[in-house]
């Protein structure tokens, strides 16, 4: 874990508040927790973390599926993430993404990456008239997916589950480039719990200004990209990549950089391209 070398940028205080402060294909509480989705007061402390995986090392990528309930990360078919090259034109309709103006979302360092989960459960997608709910979001970098098998700086999983627990997650890309307002804010609130070990809330996030707007997916089954690895992930990769300035990245990549699971084999899955 790098946070204890996070360096300390300076950045614009937003005008939003923060206030100090938590299958296969279920969105269990344990899978949640993995993809980073569960918040644990008692995890607020960076020195408790003793992961039993990590991304390099004796508890790297290699042995995840040596972690116990992590068998699929090693024997699974139908994993991610993918190297997106060849795409198959779909008539099947696009996500409908209908996140809020204003919602308070919880920060907190899980020791794998940083976890935004809203208080709510109103910002959500629509997949074949199905209600999908924004349970949590989090990041990696550089991108776990690849487009050409180049990277992207960074990638935001937007991870959602629908009354059943089914699990769809939309992959946004990131790029250096103009700056973004509201990930300012939510990097205010990183940059608190790197300094001070809690969780803290950002209040009236307007998380709409962070989905894709008009975008083509590239959709595919596909798993969680973190132990337990489990499958039947509907996984819905943006084309349009969010942007943000050179020192708004340093912030995310000085705490975690090199948090990507490497690409996976495709196998004869296809990947399908969804345009609204």
């Amino acid at each position: 874990m790098n946070r204890h070398y996070l360096a300390v940028a300076t950045i614009a205080v937003s005008t939003l508040g923060f206030s100090g402060c938590t299958s296969h294909h279920q969105a269990s509480k344990e899978q949640l927790s993995d993809t980073g989705a569960t918040v644990m007061a008692s995890q607020d402390s960076h020195s408790v973390h003793q992961p039993k995986w990590s991304y390099k090392g004796s508890t790297g990528t290699e042995y995840w599926g040596d972690v116990e309930g992590a068998s699929t990360c090693k024997t699974g078919k139908q994993q991610s993430p993918i190297n997106i090259t060849k795409v198959t034109a779909s008539s099947a309709a696009s996500p409908i993404i209908d996140y809020a103006q204003s919602t308070d979302i919880r920060i907190n360092d899980n020791g794998h990456t940083v976890v935004y989960t809203p208080t709510t459960e109103n910002n959500t997608i629509m997949l074949d008239n199905e209600r999908y709910v924004l349970k949590q979001f989090h990041y990696h970098t550089p991108s776990e997916h690849q487009f050409g098998s180049q990277n992207y700086p960074g990638e935001i999983h937007f991870v959602h589950a629908n009354s059943k627990g089914n699990l769809a997650v939309v992959g946004v890309m990131l790029k250096i480039g103009e700056a973004n307002d509201m990930l300012r804010v939510l990097l205010n609130g990183t940059e608190i719990i790197t300094q001070n070990d809690d969780e803290f809330t950002a209040n009236d996030v307007d998380l709409s200004t962070l989905a894709p707007v008009m975008a083509t997916f590239y959709h595919y089954s596909g798993s969680l990209t973190t132990p337990p690895c489990s499958e039947k992930v509907q996984w819905y990769v943006s084309k349009q990549p969010l942007t943000l300035t050179s020192d708004q990245f340093k912030i995310m990549s000085n705490l975690y950089e090199g948090n990507n699971r490497p690409i996976q084999p495709q196998g004869s899955r296809k990947v399908e391209q969804l345009s609204n």
